[in-house]
C-alpha cells in the first residue's frame, strides 16, 4: 500500500535520475561527438558529480511538487510552471555550487547551456508522462494513497460515502464510527468514548478525520480536534447534504473570524499586473511587427469585395461587460452580433480573402488593438457574438463561467481543437471545459505555450472555416 511520502518521493527520484542522466549524457555527446576528445580526456569525474547534484536538486523540487499535485489530483493541474521552475532552480543552484568550489571553469558551458535547453521541453515531458500514469491509476481506484477514517451519525456517513467517491481520489476508508455508538440513553455524546474511538481510528492509520454533520454543529468538533492536537492527523468537517456542487475551498480570516470560502478570484493582484504587462509587451510587438501584413491583408480585402477593411462587433468581455472586437472582414456581411448566423464549412458568405485570412486566424491580429486598449487579453476564453452567448448560456449552465478573466486573440480551447462551430452539445463541452481549465491553472508560462501552440500546432486550426 503506497504511502502519500513515498509516493512523492518515488517521483522525485525518478525524476531526479532523468534530471542527472540528461546532464551528463549532453556533456558526453558534446565532448566525444562535438569536440572529438576521448573519453579520458574529459573531467568525468566532476561531471558525474554535478550532474549527480543537479539531480538531487531537480529531484527534491519534484518531489515537493509532486505532493502539491497529489493534493490537487481531484482537480485538472498544469505541469508545465512547476516543471520549468524547478529545472531552472536546480540548474541555477548547481551553477552556484560550482562556482563556490571554484570548478566552472572545467565545465563546458556550451554542453551546460544545450543540457538546460534540452531539459525544459524533455522533463516536462518525462513528468506529464509520470503525473498521468498515476492520475489514471487514482481515479480508476487503482491507487488509494491516503487513509481517511468518517465520523457522524450513521445515514450521514453512508452519504458522504456514497456521493464522494474517495476510492476514485487516492483515499482508502481507514475506518468509520457512528455517533449512535458512543450515544447514552438520553441521546447525548459521551464525549470521552467519542475521543477514545478517534484515537483508535488515528493509530490505526488514519490520515484523515471527517467529521460529518450539520454546519451548526461545531462543538463537538471542536473538542474532537482539541483532544487529538497530540497525534499528526488531519481533522475535517463536511456537512451532511445531498449537495455536491457547492465546493468549500478554504477558510480566510475576516477580523476575528473565519469563514469559509466557496468561490476564489482566479487571479490575484500579482498575476494580474504580470498578465497585463505581458499583454502590453505582446500587443505593442505585434502591431510593430505586423504592420506590413496588416496593409497588404487590407488591400487585398479591398480589392476582393465591396465594404470596410475592418468591422467590429459587439462580445461580453471580463465580468459579461460588453466591448466591440476589431476584426478583419471576412464576410460579405457585417451583422452586429445580436442577430446572427454562425459560419458554417462551405458558407458562400465568405469571401474568397476571407476563406485563408480565416483559415490562418489572420483575420483575428486586429484583436491587438482590444488586448492594448485593455478590453481582451492575448490568450484566454475565445468571445462569441451576443446571440450565440446568449444561445450557449442557456444550453450550459457553467458557460458564462468563462467570463472571470478578459477572453483572449486564442485560447487552451482553439490549440486542443475546439475551435469553430458549436453545434453538437460535445462541442460545447468540450470548449467550455478547456477554458476552465485555463482559468483554474493559469500561469505565465502556460500563456507561452498556447502562444507556441497557436502558430505550429495543426490542431489550432482544425476547424477552421
Amino acid at each position: 500500500m503506497t504511502s502519500h511520502f513515498a509516493l512523492c518521493w518515488t517521483f522525485g527520484i525518478l525524476e531526479g535520475f532523468g534530471a542527472g542522466a540528461l546532464m551528463l549524457g549532453t556533456a558526453l555527446v558534446y565532448h566525444l561527438g562535438y569536440a572529438h576528445l576521448t573519453l579520458g580526456q574529459i573531467p568525468l569525474t566532476l561531471y558525474v558529480g554535478y550532474s549527480a547534484l543537479v539531480g538531487a536538486l531537480y529531484g527534491t523540487l519534484s518531489a515537493l511538487a509532486a505532493a502539491r499535485f497529489l493534493d490537487k489530483v481531484r482537480h485538472e493541474h498544469s505541469v508545465l510552471a512547476d516543471s520549468a521552475l524547478s529545472w531552472t532552480a536546480a540548474f541555477a543552484i548547481g551553477l552556484l555550487f560550482g562556482f563556490i568550489l571554484a570548478v566552472t571553469r572545467d565545465l563546458s558551458r556550451i554542453s551546460l547551456i544545450s543540457a538546460y535547453l534540452l531539459g525544459l521541453p524533455l522533463l516536462l515531458i518525462l513528468r506529464g508522462a509520470l503525473y498521468a500514469a498515476v492520475t489514471t491509476r487514482i481515479r480508476s481506484g487503482l491507487l488509494q494513497y491516503q487513509h481517511v477514517a468518517v465520523i457522524g451519525n450513521r445515514t450521514d456517513v453512508a452519504r458522504f460515502l456514497h456521493l464522494g467517491n474517495l476510492w476514485r481520489a487516492g483515499y482508502r476508508l481507514a475506518g468509520s464510527l457512528h455517533l449512535e455508538a458512543v450515544r447514552d440513553r438520553k441521546g447525548r455524546i459521551d464525549e470521552a468514548e467519542l475521543v477514545a474511538a478517534a484515537k483508535d481510528l488515528v493509530t490505526g492509520g488514519a490520515d484523515h478525520l471527517v467529521f460529518v454533520g450539520q454546519l451548526d454543529d461545531l462543538g463537538h468538533l471542536e473538542r474532537l480536534s482539541s483532544q487529538l492536537k497530540r497525534f499528526s492527523v488531519n481533522i475535517v468537517g463536511a456537512p451532511a447534504t445531498d449537495n455536491t456542487s457547492l465546493k468549500f475551498l478554504d477558510v480566510v480570516p475576516l477580523g476575528a473570524n473565519n469563514a469559509v470560502r466557496v468561490l476564489r478570484k482566479p487571479m490575484g493582484d500579482g498575476a494580474l499586473l504580470l498578465k497585463r504587462s505581458f499583454d502590453l509587451l505582446g500587443a505593442v510587438s505585434g502591431l510593430v511587427l505586423l504592420s506590413p501584413v496588416f496593409a497588404i491583408v487590407a488591400l487585398l480585402i479591398k480589392l476582393d469585395s465591396p465594404g470596410p477593411v475592418f468591422y467590429r462587433q459587439e462580445r461580453r468581455g471580463f465580468n459579461g461587460e460588453m466591448f466591440r472586437i476589431w476584426k478583419f472582414r471576412s464576410m460579405r456581411v457585417t451583422e452586429s452580433g445580436l442577430r446572427m448566423t454562425q459560419a458554417s464549412r462551405g458558407d458562400a458568405r465568405i469571401t474568397r480573402v476571407g476563406r485563408y485570412i480565416r483559415a490562418y486566424s489572420i483575420d483575428e491580429l486586429p484583436q491587438l488593438l482590444n488586448v492594448l486598449s485593455g478590453e481582451m487579453s492575448l490568450v484566454g476564453p475565445r468571445p462569441h457574438a451576443l446571440a450565440h452567448d446568449d444561445e450557449l448560456g442557456a444550453q450550459l449552465a457553467t458557460y458564462a463561467h468563462r467570463q472571470r478573466i478578459k477572453p483572449g486573440i486564442t485560447g487552451w480551447a482553439q490549440v486542443n481543437g475546439f475551435r469553430g462551430a458549436t453545434a453538437t452539445r460535445a462541442q460545447i463541452e468540450g470548449r467550455t471545459r478547456h477554458d476552465l481549465y485555463y482559468i483554474d491553472n493559469w500561469s505565465i508560462f502556460l500563456d507561452c505555450w498556447i502562444i507556441v501552440l497557436t502558430i505550429f500546432s495543426r490542431k489550432a486550426r482544425s476547424n477552421a472555416f
